[in-house]
């Protein structure tokens, strides 16, 4: 009899998170955060995925989580959220210079042999920002800010919903119910529409934008909203108001390579240009947002995710706030907005409770294919059963992917 694990990963463009589980419970056995700048380096041969991340997680689990079972009895269902083009159960990381992670590889052991991978029997790759969509449904009124008055009781029960996250990029997706009652969560490009300045000087950033990124005509949402886009802010204040520049802030800048925009978060003291280039970047994010609310009307709920909106919080909740503002200015059509439920998500894990869903979903189909075969066809009791409990995340709604949703690109280069 082999035991099941379920493995996830959250993997974006500057970490990647793995968590183990038991089929019994949606606690992780064990969790770990890896640095993709130092382990999945420029140039790096194919494989190094498993190489650095996930052979080194599963020999972590292995020695330091109790009462595991033996590797050899073993087998393990992977679901990888990962931030790129999701294309034939493979994605091209283009914000970590093109490194594959491909889940049949994986599968396969065709560029590492280890007993660990040999466990492996499913891996699951989807785009991140389609798991944040999946793990929005997971979410408790605790884990959420109102940014709209009585958002939770606005919430229409079968509405459509979207999901609107800076972080490493602007990712944007939304979920309809489907023939079956539950909701499907589908891909959107939205983080490349345009950029729409709203002030003089927001004008005369797109201008610098154009011509740093060489395009004519236009320049993309999430090149300003965005860790990358914070730092794209700063670069055109420090050019636009060199007598403002605090010299010691700016050096850090320079030299901070891929973690240009924690430089600028970590320095927005009131009164520098830190600041005004938060201000900058997150009133752009809320006008992005209420836009993405009047095309798709989310009476089921818009919720802004991603790493950005719990660091900066306190610019984005508020009547008056710089998101807020921006949010609210959409002219005559601006009273379709205080029908839609708006909540700041603060916790950063949606993609790996998107991915256990994933996860858990491979795991009934391998499930229901060993029980076809099993020669007396005896149930086996798995994390569904009542048996085990209800569970908070596992045994979640189940979703059928469509194939499409399967190709999404949050994190494509584009001007």
């Amino acid at each position: 009899m082999k035991t099941h694990y379920l493995l996830t990963g959250d993997i974006g463009g500057t970490n990647s998170r793995l968590g183990l589980y038991d089929l019994s419970s949606s606690i992780p056995l064990c969790v770990k955060i890896y640095q993709n700048e130092e382990e999945l380096r420029v140039g790096a041969s194919n494989g190094i995925f498993e190489k650095k991340i996930i052979v080194p997680f599963l020999n972590l689990c292995w020695e330091t989580v109790p009462g595991l079972a033996p590797v050899e009895l073993t087998e393990i269902v992977a679901c990888l959220a990962c931030a790129g083009p999701v294309e034939d159960n493979r994605c091209i990381m283009s914000n970590r210079d093109n490194i594959v992670v491909d889940g049949d590889t994986i599968v396969k052991q065709t560029y590492v042999k280890d007993k660990y991978l040999s466990a492996i029997k499913v891996c699951k790759v989807i785009n991140d920002f389609l798991a944040q969509g999946y793990g929005c449904l997971t979410l408790e009124p605790n884990e959420v800010r109102e940014l709209m008055p009585d958002s939770h009781s606005k919430i229409h029960p079968s509405g459509p919903k979207v999901c609107v996250g800076a972080g490493t990029g602007l990712g944007q997706c939304y979920l309809t119910v489907g023939p079956d009652g539950n909701y499907e969560c589908y891909p959107s490009e939205g983080g490349h529409v345009e950029f729409s300045p709203r002030t003089e000087v927001q004008v005369k950033m797109l201008k610098y934008l154009m011509e740093k990124f060489e395009s004519r005509h236009r320049v993309s949402v999430e090149r300003v909203v965005s860790g990358p886009g914070l730092a794209n802010v700063y670069e055109f204040l420090a050019n636009e108001y060199p007598e403002q520049v605090d010299p010691k802030v700016h050096e850090a800048f320079l030299n901070a390579e891929d973690q240009k925009g924690k430089v600028v978060s970590e320095n927005a003291k009131e009164g520098t240009l830190c600041r005004e280039a938060i201000r900058i970047m997150i009133s752009a994010y809320g006008s992005e947002v209420g836009s993405s609310s009047i095309k798709f009307l989310p009476t089921g709920g818009m919720f802004v995710t991603g790493g950005v909106t719990p660091k900066n919080i306190h610019f984005i909740e508020g009547e008056n706030s710089c998101f807020m503002t921006a949010y609210k200015d959409k002219g005559r059509v601006t009273p379709l907005l205080e029908k839609i439920p708006l909540f700041a998500v603060m916790t950063e894990d949606l993609g790996v409770r998107g991915a256990l869903k994933a996860a858990f979903m491979e795991f009934e189909k391998l499930h229901a294919i060993e029980q076809a075969h099993s020669p007396n066809g005896k149930k086996t009791k798995v994390a569904n059963d009542p048996a085990y409990g209800p569970l908070t995340l596992v045994v979640a709604t189940v979703f059928a992917m469509a194939a499409g949703a399967l190709v999404s690109s949050r994190i494509i280069k584009s001007a």
